[in-house]
């Protein structure tokens, strides 16, 4: 009787330590692609930052790094990702999709075609996000997207100075200033333990918060110049935040 009942912990154990192997391979397995994503990430940013000085020239060399991490990334997953993107009906699309917008790119780029280079490879990031959205899969540059699309909601009163008369415009600016200030918040909540052990990204996500707060009072006061004044001030810390951690 006692050797049956060992019997039957060696297996139960064996199942268990199967199981706990399996969930450590599982996790590796998307650390591992996570990395080989930021590896075009990384030159894919760069690009996009010198395209939108005018600097074609510097953005190719960019670029082919970034392709060439995106032929690697597709030759290890192409056709067969790790495990949350197995059944994903869109991750072929998706593949395709990132390799057309980067081979448009680099072409243009090479033709000094700065402004249409950069829309070209702008919906990279929007494929990735979405691909990893719809997986359950999540990682900074996620969070810095949406703190980005809220910008861009943001920076609309930039070159269209608000009427803060109009209670209504001031409502819409009030919920804009809010949603990045909220959205501020939450990646910084979100931010790998080594990452908010970074004295650069806690001087620039405290610059960053400082800034967007300043946003409320002249919407009160009913200030538009003011208000784009904090604008412009917000602006650099959301390109480099992208830039840095997006």
């Amino acid at each position: 009787m006692c050797h049956k009942r060992v019997r039957g912990f060696s297996a139960l154990l064996g199942f268990v330590l199967l199981l706990l192997g399996s969930s450590v391979s599982g996790a590796d397995e998307v650390s591992s692609f996570h990395d080989a994503i930021e590896r075009v990430n990384q030159p894919y940013k760069s690009a996009l930052f010198y395209l939108r000085t005018g600097n074609a020239g510097v953005a190719g060399l960019e670029l082919d790094t970034a392709r060439s991490a995106w032929k690697s990334a597709v030759e290890n997953y192409g056709k067969t990702p790790p495990k949350p993107l197995a059944k994903d009906a869109h991750w072929a699309k998706t593949v395709q999709d990132v390799s057309e917008a980067l081979e448009a790119g680099v072409k243009l780029a090479a033709e000094g075609q700065s402004k249409p280079a950069r829309a070209a490879l702008l919906p990279i990031r929007k494929h990735l996000h979405q691909m990893r959205q719809r997986n359950g899969l999540r990682v900074m540059a996620d969070c810095v997207y949406d703190l980005n699309a809220f910008m861009d909601v943001l920076f609309h009163w930039r070159r269209n100075p608000a009427d803060f008369n109009d209670p209504g415009v001031q409502t819409k600016a009030k919920a804009a200033s809010h949603s990045y200030i909220n959205q501020l918040k939450l990646c910084r909540a979100e931010a790998p333990e080594e990452l908010e052990a970074n004295p650069d990204f806690r001087s620039v996500m405290d610059g960053a918060a400082k800034s967007a707060a300043s946003l409320l009072k002249p919407i009160e006061a009913k200030q538009p110049d003011s208000f784009i004044n904090v604008l412009r001030e917000l602006k650099s810390f959301d390109v480099i935040i992208f830039v840095r951690w997006g």
